[in-house]
């Protein structure tokens, strides 16, 4: 360890790295729209970040969140479920708002004395069993949020959640992570909900911001054709080398340690900028450095120790929950390495017609391990995950 300064890189899912580099054009833009809508009073378009897993997305929504939380907002939270209704999700997280709106001010309480019931209505429908106290008592709001119809009542719910916070003098920011897992029922409900608020006059100040793979702008396509037009789409990439090299200098600099050039060229030349991977080497080099000066030696010892952290918790627990005929075809596809692989192709090595490779193909996709990046095209859903089946021979 360096002199014991405390290592300040954060490797795993969802951590907040010490450095947000690659990112700061999609957080100048929200936060522009923050306080557009803030001063306005009015929604915007929804947006939707797209990218492969660990380029930070999660985290990015995250801040997005705390931004939010800081301006005096209600920020409702959650990460989507193929194995739990988006409905049932949002009911709980609406809850947990409204008990906070429940014991805030007096203005905050009075604006949303109606929304509390207007809960009561669209919770009776979504989940009856649910337990959902106030500490006092709430009668449903007849004639909202009642209809059973997922679509509609969304609607008049999250309509009702903006006009109360437009009243108080604040926004509601509603944030979805791993969006394209929710039922593709849920997410038409969803979009025709979203496209209704925004058709208003005067849309409520609700933003709304989802997060996922890069299949999920072509899932909410197909759950309703008009959804290409109506979010803003934003894509999350791995880091260039510049903002890879601030992502390991910046914090460093803070604990007054510095890099050789050789320690940073061997990391940008290993990692490829995946920003999970720099940051489990950041962590397991700064771990092995014996000086404030980080040299190529710490770089080489810190790496391996990194691939063998990051081989064990995030490729060999992808490749083993995959079936033989699955591995059969991550194996032609990690022929190509890192890019994306022709069907055809892939087919071909295989030794099958493209028809007969459809099933793998499929629940590849489906279990979130391979997405298509173009027509007739097939990529991997986590950077490195070529070169992992490549070194252990599968």
């Amino acid at each position: 360890m360096i002199l014991n300064a405390p290592n300040p890189f954060r490797p795993g899912a969802g951590r907040v790295p010490p450095e947000l580099t690659g990112r700061s054009n999609v957080l100048a833009d929200y936060t522009a729209l923050l306080g557009s809508v803030a001063t306005s009073g009015e929604g915007e378009r929804p947006w939707i970040i797209s990218g492969l897993r660990g380029v930070g997305k999660t985290v990015l929504l995250n801040q997005c969140g705390r931004d939010a939380i800081d301006a005096g907002w209600i920020v409702i939270k959650l990460e989507a479920s193929s194995s739990q209704p988006l409905a049932v999700q949002l009911a709980k997280e609406i809850y947990v708002a409204l008990r906070k709106a429940a014991t805030a001010s007096e203005k905050v309480r009075k604006a949303f004395k109606g929304t509390f019931a207007v809960f009561r209505s669209f919770q009776i429908k979504i989940d009856p069993n649910g337990a959902y106290g106030f500490g006092f008592d709430v009668q449903p709001a007849a004639g909202k949020a009642d209809s059973g119809q997922l679509s509609t009542d969304l609607a008049e719910m999250l309509e009702s959640l903006g006009l109360a916070a437009r009243a108080a003098g604040f926004g509601v920011l509603l944030a979805i992570d791993e969006l394209q897992e929710a039922p593709i029922a849920d997410l038409e409900a969803m979009n025709v909900a979203l496209h209704q608020l925004g058709q208003d006059l005067r849309p409520v100040p609700l933003m709304f911001l989802g997060t996922g793979l890069p299949s999920l702008p072509a899932v909410l396509a197909k759950a309703s054709s008009y959804a290409e037009r109506m979010y803003l789409y934003r894509t999350l990439d791995v880091l260039s080398p510049e903002d890879t090299k601030e992502a390991l200098v910046a914090p460093s600099q803070r604990e007054r340690v510095t890099w050789s050039s050789g320690a940073l060229d061997m990391v940008l030349d290993t990692s490829g900028g995946y920003p999970y991977f720099v940051q489990a080497c950041g962590k397991h080099i700064w771990d092995v450095a014996a000086s404030r000066t980080i040299d190529i030696d710490d770089a080489r010892i810190g790496i391996g120790r990194a691939r063998d952290e990051v081989d064990a918790g995030l490729y060999k627990s992808r490749w083993e929950r995959a079936t033989s005929a699955q591995q059969e075809f991550m194996k032609a596809m990690a022929q190509d390495n890192d890019a994306p692989s022709l069907v055809s192709e892939i087919a071909a090595r295989l030794g099958r017609a493209q028809t007969a490779i459809s099933a793998p193909r499929q629940s590849l996709i489906q279990s979130g391990l391979v997405y298509t990046p173009r027509r007739g095209y097939l990529a991997f859903t986590v950077p490195g995950m070529a070169d992992y089946i490549n070194r252990h021979g599968h």
